[in-house]
Parts: structure tokens; C-alpha cells; sequence
């Protein structure tokens, strides 16, 4: 086989979440930088997905963001112990306990929108996955009514880790931290980027 026919394919993965007071900092990547970190990918599945892509066919694509409470735990004493990210065989978040829609093609709410960015004549490509949690989202959370902004009730939705998932439920990225915590009257936007690079 020629060398020049072999590409190899690498996708690198990163998140950012952003804290606004309201919706008109929403795409301006401004407000309160809440994580900044690498992903993991499920290689398998990602191959899968960039195959039924090519053939055009269904679940080719990225569909939904999954938020779970499984990312990490904290002992009594603040000591924090991450989880793996699950990027082998049939896997999933650790505990998925919400998701939304960000498949801007279907049903995605407002705000939730993919795109894609490309340089001529480099070999990488970046696929950008937004999602935005509205206030009182997700639905059930209360008015936040702390005049300070510190709670720690039912009134805040707690998360520790995200994936990307096709419709079909495939998990194509995984990403643990430390819990956050959203309040009630906060909004937060998730910028999930996919570096897809190829390498002859």
C-alpha cells in the first residue's frame, strides 16, 4: 500500500462553560469562565459515527448534550475522586440525569446550535456543539431567592459530567470534573468543540 493512501484520523476534544446573568451575553463566550478542560473520546464510536456519516446514513451526527452527576465524588473531608471517562465498549455517562436537543437541524431549543470552522490548507477541522441552560432550567428548579447568590438546596442544578451523544444513544466524548452548580436565576452556555484532524 502507498503511504500517501493511509490518513490517519485523530479528534481532540474541548469544553468550555460560560455563566451569564442573562440571555445577551448568550454566543459572545464573555461571562464567568466555569470549566475549561480537555474531553475524552470514545474512539470506537467515533469512528462509527464519522462512517455512517460518509455513507449517509442515520445517527451520522452529533444529536444531543448529556449532563450526569457521576463525574466525581467528595468525600466528608472535601477530598475529590474523578471517574474515568467512559470511552470503551457500551458506555455511558456514570449517572445521566438530564440532556438536551443540540442538533440545530431537528427540534433544538434556542441557543443550541452546531457549526462547523475550517482554515484553508490546514488538516483540521473543529465541529462547535453550544448548548445554553436557560434560567429555571432544567425544569423543576425553583426560584433562586438568596440575596448573597450562595445556596446549596434543591434550588441549584448540580452536574460533574457531560458527553455528546448521536440519537441512538452512542456516546462519542465524555468529560468528568469537580460538580458545579447552577442557580435557578443563572444562565449557562456550553461550548463543546471537536478538533477533527487527519494526518497523512
Amino acid at each position: 500500500m502507498n503511504l500517501s493512501d493511509e490518513i490517519k484520523v485523530r479528534i481532540e476534544g474541548h469544553v468550555k462553560i460560560f455563566e451569564y446573568d442573562d440571555e445577551s451575553g448568550i454566543g459572545t463566550d464573555t461571562g464567568t469562565v466555569k470549566l475549561d478542560k480537555r474531553n475524552a473520546v470514545h474512539n470506537e464510536n467515533a469512528s462509527i459515527v464519522i462512517a455512517r456519516g460518509l455513507a449517509n446514513r442515520e445517527n451520522g451526527s452529533i444529536y444531543r448534550m448529556d449532563y450526569g452527576t457521576g463525574g466525581a465524588t467528595i468525600d466528608p473531608l472535601g477530598n475529590i475522586t474523578y471517574a474515568t471517562p467512559n470511552t470503551v465498549g457500551a458506555a455511558d455517562l456514570n449517572s445521566p440525569v438530564y440532556f438536551e436537543v443540540v442538533d440545530d437541524n431537528e427540534d433544538a431549543p434556542e441557543g443550541n446550535q452546531m457549526s462547523i470552522r475550517h482554515i484553508a490548507g490546514t488538516l483540521f477541522t473543529d465541529v462547535e456543539v453550544r448548548c445554553v441552560i436557560n434560567k429555571n432550567e432544567p425544569f423543576g428548579q425553583q426560584a433562586f431567592d438568596n440575596v448573597d447568590g450562595i445556596n446549596f438546596n434543591s434550588n441549584q442544578f448540580i452536574f460533574s459530567e457531560i458527553g455528546l451523544k448521536t440519537e441512538d444513544l452512542l456516546l462519542i466524548t465524555h468529560i468528568v470534573f469537580s460538580p458545579l452548580e447552577k442557580a435557578a436565576n443563572r444562565i449557562f452556555e456550553f461550548v463543546y468543540t471537536l478538533r477533527i484532524r487527519t494526518d497523512c
